[in-house]
């Protein structure tokens, strides 16, 4: 994913089909690739000195060439593989041997307090084994049938809730760490990210979006892309001191790089980009049409052009003054919960409102 900004010979790359090999031969086929990468790649400038470069600078089929001559056989014809599906793993399944597997969502993979003390006393509760996925979240293995309902109690009461108490933008969403604890941080990510989210919702309510549509954003500090925002349907990719470059183009599943939109963008102007982008993807698009596709079908002349001339949604949409608490004790206990989750106790409120809603709308039961 790695780059370097406004230097157009350091780009972010999909990997490519290379052959196939007997599941025997695998090591041998990897310590092939890995000297020809030592023998042919660039050893002058480290911004080259990634294996993608090589092979875009030879192209795949030289690149096989060499390898099978370490290799010292040809390889075997790809084997074509099914379409890729983006998969979180969120929630409670059957994990295939007759237990449990319960996928937890942590935001930015950073959990601590209360969240932290209870997943460690589960674990060590019941023994469970942990799986840590590329997305920062937690799945908690081999639980039995019978320890399904203590365990969602307890951590429910920690802010780990189940993914339906989610908002959907931050099931996707994911943040590299950045400051203060990356030296090669320029701006914010991991601890700018809660806030650009909710602000991200804020605009969807705005131009009429429903809350249960969701779109890919990552966030990273520098062009690095450690949280792989050159894959995401909205990547805000650090360039200067509070201010990010905007990248789009992304898919839904995650196997389409985006391009960048704009540079420069200071985080307090995410906005007036944001809010046209959404208001023309809501009357727009075509039927099931994610933002990256539609984005990608617009062409970045046309977006550029919408964003330019912006002057706000025709109608701004009807806002409701709801008070979902009807006594002192219900808010209190919400404004505890909402704590462990970083919301405002009406937000969380209205997360739960609408999830139960869309539950019962599709003829499940809570």
């Amino acid at each position: 994913m790695g780059r370097t900004h406004r230097q157009e010979t350091t780009f972010p790359r999909l990997g490519e089909p290379l052959g196939y090999v007997p599941k025997g031969d695998i090591l041998y086929a990897i310590k092939a690739i890995v000297a020809t990468q030592r023998d042919h790649g660039r050893r002058d400038d480290r911004k080259y000195s990634r294996m993608k470069y090589l092979i875009s600078s030879w192209g795949i089929e030289k690149f096989r060439n060499v390898v099978e001559q370490y290799y010292g056989k040809k390889f075997e014809p790809f084997h074509e593989l099914p379409e890729w599906e983006f998969k979180s793993y969120l929630g409670w399944h059957e994990q295939g041997d007759g237990a449990l597997f319960c996928g937890l969502h942590v935001d930015n993979g950073r959990i601590g307090g209360k969240m932290k003390k209870t997943l460690r006393e589960v674990i060590e509760k019941y023994n469970l084994n942990v799986r840590i996925t590329p997305n920062q979240n937690l799945i908690l293995c081999d639980i039995r049938s019978a320890w399904r309902r203590p365990i969602t109690t307890v951590l429910a009461q920690a802010g780990l809730l189940h993914p339906r108490y989610v908002d959907p933008l931050n099931l996707t969403a994911m943040a590299c760490p950045a400051f203060p604890l990356c030296p090669l941080a320029i701006t914010e990510a991991e601890r700018g990210i809660p806030d650009i989210l909710k602000r991200v919702r804020a605009v969807f309510e705005k131009v009429g979006l429903k809350y249960s549509e969701s779109i890919v954003i990552r966030v990273t500090g520098c062009p690095n892309g450690c949280a792989r925002p050159y894959m995401a349907e909205l990547g805000l990719v650090g360039d200067g001191p509070n201010s990010y470059q905007i990248w789009l183009g992304g898919t839904p599943n995650q196997t389409q790089l985006a391009r960048t939109f704009m540079n420069k963008v200071k985080v307090q102007d995410l906005e007036k980009v944001f809010e046209p982008l959404f208001y023309y993807w809501k009357r727009k698009r075509q039927p099931k049409e994610s933002f990256g596709d539609f984005t990608t079908r617009m062409g970045f002349e046309k977006l550029h052009e919408l964003v330019d001339k912006w002057e706000g949604p025709v109608q701004s949409p009807v806002r409701y003054n709801l008070k979902p608490f009807a006594d002192k004790e219900t808010y209190e206990a919400m404004e505890e919960l909402a704590k462990l989750q970083n919301k405002s106790p009406h937000q969380l409120a209205m997360e739960v409102v609408r999830n139960f809603v869309a539950a019962q709308q599709n003829g499940k039961s809570e």
